[in-house]
Protein backbone atom coordinates (compact mmCIF):
# COMPACT_ATOMS: atom_id res chain seq x y z
CA UNK A 1 0.00 0.00 0.00
CA UNK A 2 1.59 3.14 -1.07
CA UNK A 3 1.00 6.32 1.99
CA UNK A 4 2.62 9.68 1.50
CA UNK A 5 4.34 9.18 5.24
CA UNK A 6 7.13 7.20 6.21
CA UNK A 7 5.82 5.20 8.50
CA UNK A 8 7.21 5.97 12.23
CA UNK A 9 7.00 9.38 11.13
CA UNK A 10 3.97 10.60 12.78
CA UNK A 11 5.35 12.21 16.35
CA UNK A 12 3.19 15.45 17.14
CA UNK A 13 0.12 14.47 19.66
CA UNK A 14 -2.75 16.14 18.21
CA UNK A 15 -4.52 18.17 21.44
CA UNK A 16 -8.26 17.34 21.09
CA UNK A 17 -9.62 14.10 23.46
CA UNK A 18 -10.60 10.62 21.78
CA UNK A 19 -7.71 11.61 18.64
CA UNK A 20 -5.61 9.05 17.27
CA UNK A 21 -2.53 7.24 19.30
CA UNK A 22 0.78 8.95 18.19
CA UNK A 23 3.13 6.76 16.64
CA UNK A 24 7.16 6.56 17.25
CA UNK A 25 8.84 3.91 15.81
CA UNK A 26 5.72 1.88 14.77
CA UNK A 27 4.19 2.12 18.86
CA UNK A 28 1.41 3.69 20.04
CA UNK A 29 2.69 5.42 23.44
CA UNK A 30 -0.42 5.04 25.22
CA UNK A 31 -0.92 0.70 24.97
CA UNK A 32 1.63 0.11 27.73
CA UNK A 33 0.64 2.48 29.78
CA UNK A 34 -3.34 1.27 29.54
CA UNK A 35 -2.06 -2.37 30.06
CA UNK A 36 -0.08 -1.13 33.22
CA UNK A 37 -3.02 0.82 34.26
CA UNK A 38 -5.26 -2.00 34.01
CA UNK A 39 -2.65 -4.82 35.60
CA UNK A 40 -2.53 -2.16 38.06
CA UNK A 41 -6.38 -2.36 38.21
CA UNK A 42 -7.12 -6.10 38.40
CA UNK A 43 -4.55 -6.52 41.28
CA UNK A 44 -6.03 -4.32 43.68
CA UNK A 45 -9.22 -5.53 42.51
CA UNK A 46 -7.76 -9.04 43.30
CA UNK A 47 -6.49 -8.06 46.65
CA UNK A 48 -9.33 -6.05 48.04
CA UNK A 49 -11.56 -9.12 46.93
CA UNK A 50 -9.22 -11.09 49.52
CA UNK A 51 -9.46 -8.97 52.18
CA UNK A 52 -13.44 -8.88 51.81
CA UNK A 53 -13.78 -12.80 51.96
CA UNK A 54 -11.65 -13.18 54.97
CA UNK A 55 -13.36 -10.23 56.78
CA UNK A 56 -17.19 -12.13 56.13
CA UNK A 57 -16.59 -15.81 54.89
CA UNK A 58 -20.00 -16.57 55.44
CA UNK A 59 -21.20 -13.81 53.21
CA UNK A 60 -18.96 -14.75 50.54
CA UNK A 61 -19.75 -18.47 50.17
CA UNK A 62 -23.60 -17.46 50.45
CA UNK A 63 -23.07 -14.56 47.73
CA UNK A 64 -21.37 -16.83 45.29
CA UNK A 65 -23.79 -20.08 45.91
CA UNK A 66 -26.85 -17.21 45.25
CA UNK A 67 -25.08 -16.27 41.92
CA UNK A 68 -24.38 -19.76 40.97
CA UNK A 69 -28.23 -20.48 41.47
CA UNK A 70 -29.09 -17.70 39.84
CA UNK A 71 -26.95 -18.86 36.40
CA UNK A 72 -27.76 -22.41 37.06
CA UNK A 73 -31.70 -21.26 36.77
CA UNK A 74 -31.23 -19.32 33.62
CA UNK A 75 -28.83 -21.49 31.29
CA UNK A 76 -31.32 -24.64 32.79
CA UNK A 77 -34.37 -22.28 31.97
CA UNK A 78 -32.57 -21.16 28.20
CA UNK A 79 -31.52 -24.91 27.14
CA UNK A 80 -35.02 -26.05 28.04
CA UNK A 81 -36.89 -23.11 26.24
CA UNK A 82 -34.07 -24.22 23.17
CA UNK A 83 -35.25 -28.07 23.18
CA UNK A 84 -38.63 -27.53 23.02
CA UNK A 85 -38.35 -25.07 20.18
CA UNK A 86 -36.63 -27.70 18.40
CA UNK A 87 -39.27 -30.29 18.94
CA UNK A 88 -41.48 -28.31 17.44
CA UNK A 89 -39.60 -28.24 14.01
Amino acid sequence: MATAIRSGAITESPAEPGAWPTFEEGRPHGAPRAVAAARHATESLAAETVVRVRSHPLRAVGLAMAAGALVGACVGFGIGRLARNCRRL
